[in-house]
């Protein structure tokens, strides 16, 4: 009975993980197909799936296609820096003038102004320029001639002028406003008498004028194509060249001008070839 006890209790562990079947009446162990299941399931948990990494380099490659940049042209835009720091500056315009002082009022005489000069653009809305010019101012009492009561007064004035844009604001590329000083020394002066239409350049009657000027003046042009400027400067001596008439109500006689000009701005872009 002990011998029996024994060999069931050394069956049992090799029943439970053996696989049972009763057929017919008796009872099968099968111990082959549990061993096979067991194999099946340690290949199983032997198989390792592949990592993302792994697929991402077995799966096809697709070509990427690159993205096209498009540039912008700005060689038709002006730029300060691109176009350099200093430009060249060509002008030339019309004065109409009067002197205060004289008795004779009205912008009457209209003379030449031309001149060249350069620019300093420091700044995307800001500039300094320098100029010397040859410019035409004077005063006459009328444009008619002939007749009992006709009057002959005219004077010429003649001057170098060196103006000097203190300051140059440029507003979205098409309008600039200046404001500045103009020194100038008298290379020529005329005189013609009222009544007789004599010269008397070397005897004048209120006497010679003075030979240094200096003006202040204003500015305001427009700006076309970038290198091409038309604009009106005004300009009023602030020093009086010689004494007033009697019957005028100021203390000397002073330039007052009006020029009206074209200018030419001339840099880098003005010799670059066109494609």
């Amino acid at each position: 009975m002990k011998k029996k006890l024994t060999l069931w209790i050394l069956l049992i562990p090799f029943v439970l993980s053996a696989q049972t079947q009763y057929k017919d009446g008796t009872l099968s162990i099968d111990f082959g197909k549990k061993k096979k299941q067991q194999q099946d399931s340690v290949q199983k948990e032997q198989y390792t799936y592949p990592s993302d990494e792994e697929e991402a380099e077995q799966a096809p490659k697709v070509k990427k296609e690159k993205k096209k940049t498009t540039t912008v042209s700005t060689e038709d835009e002006p730029d300060f820096k691109r176009d350099g720091l200093f430009k060249g500056l060509f002008n030339v315009g019309l004065n109409a003038c009067q002197v205060d002082g004289d008795s004779h009022a009205g912008y009457k005489y209209l003379g030449a102004n031309v001149g060249i000069g350069a620019m300093v653009r420091y700044h995307k809305n800001l500039s300094t320029s320098i100029e010397i010019a040859y410019s035409m101012r004077g005063a006459r009492a009328q444009f008619a001639r002939g007749g009992s009561n006709a009057n002959f007064f005219r004077t010429n004035f003649d001057y170098v002028e060196i103006p000097i844009s203190l300051l140059n604001i440029h507003d979205k590329k098409l309008v600039m406003f200046s404001l500045g000083l103009t020194p100038a020394l008298l290379v020529r002066y005329k005189e013609w008498e009222s009544i007789t239409g004599l010269e008397v350049s070397d005897n004048p009657p209120i006497g010679q004028p003075r030979k240094f000027d200096l003006s202040v003046f204003g500015g305001f042009y427009f700006v076309i194509q970038q290198h091409f400027v038309l604009g009106a400067k005004f300009s009023y001596s602030v020093l009086s060249m010689r004494a007033a008439e009697n019957n005028t109500r100021v203390n000397g006689q002073y330039h007052n001008v009006i020029n009206f000009r074209f200018m030419y701005i001339m840099d880098k872009a003005s010799f670059k070839k066109k494609k």
